[in-house]
């Protein structure tokens, strides 16, 4: 993994039942005043591949942005080597040469889950809400990913203030990746046992 801050995403996912209302949470947010926010639906096609294992590639694609990622998989997502392409919108959605790019990698999945987004950017964190679906299963999530932080340490202070601030449980967390909860459980047993042993 990077020691590059810049290429490490640094963040906590809290997974959300199914009949818990977030509207109030939702309203709180907007009324701190963002920097930004974004609403938007995205796809992001993801890709398990042969070598190197240890990692997955995301092409994601929505109204705002299109980019081909490298997350690192491992037993805990709060850090991880996360490093972003941007690729050019004006060429329209570049699924087929990441695919072509990727073969050679020795493709072993590939698969798109979808999500509705919320984003809220502050200066020092950004905080999103999304509804994610592959196949027919659901999720719903927070993230709190720590922005310009200057350590890790510091990020995950960071974190620490905005959960405190929203009300969130630390304990409760997820540590599993959004891949490892919607969409690992639906591989073929084979291939599960190979993620999960990475």
């Amino acid at each position: 993994m990077s020691d590059n801050l810049q290429f490490l995403e640094i963040e906590h996912k809290f997974v959300i039942e199914a009949d818990l209302d977030i509207r109030s949470l939702l309203d709180d947010l907007h009324q701190r005043k963002p920097e930004k926010f974004i609403q938007t639906d995205v796809q992001d096609t993801y890709f398990l591949v042969e070598n190197p294992p240890q990692a997955v590639y995301r092409h994601r694609i929505d109204s705002y942005l299109q980019q081909l990622t490298v997350k690192s998989l491992g037993a805990d997502t709060e850090v991880r080597l996360e490093v972003n392409l941007d690729l050019d919108p004006a060429k329209g959605n570049q699924i087929e040469r990441i695919r072509a790019f990727l073969a050679p990698l020795g493709v072993l999945w590939q698969g798109t889950l979808r999500k509705e987004v919320q984003a809220f950017y502050f200066p020092d964190a950004e905080v999103v809400y999304y509804q994610a679906q592959y196949l027919d299963r659901v999720i719903r999530c927070f993230e709190i990913e720590a922005r310009k932080p200057p350590s890790i340490e510091g990020a995950q202070k960071i974190l620490a203030d905005w959960e405190k601030s929203l009300g969130f449980d630390p304990a409760k967390r997820s540590q599993a990746s959004l891949l490892e909860l919607l969409v690992i459980p639906t591989l073929p047993v084979g291939l599960q046992e190979k993620v999960r042993s990475l």
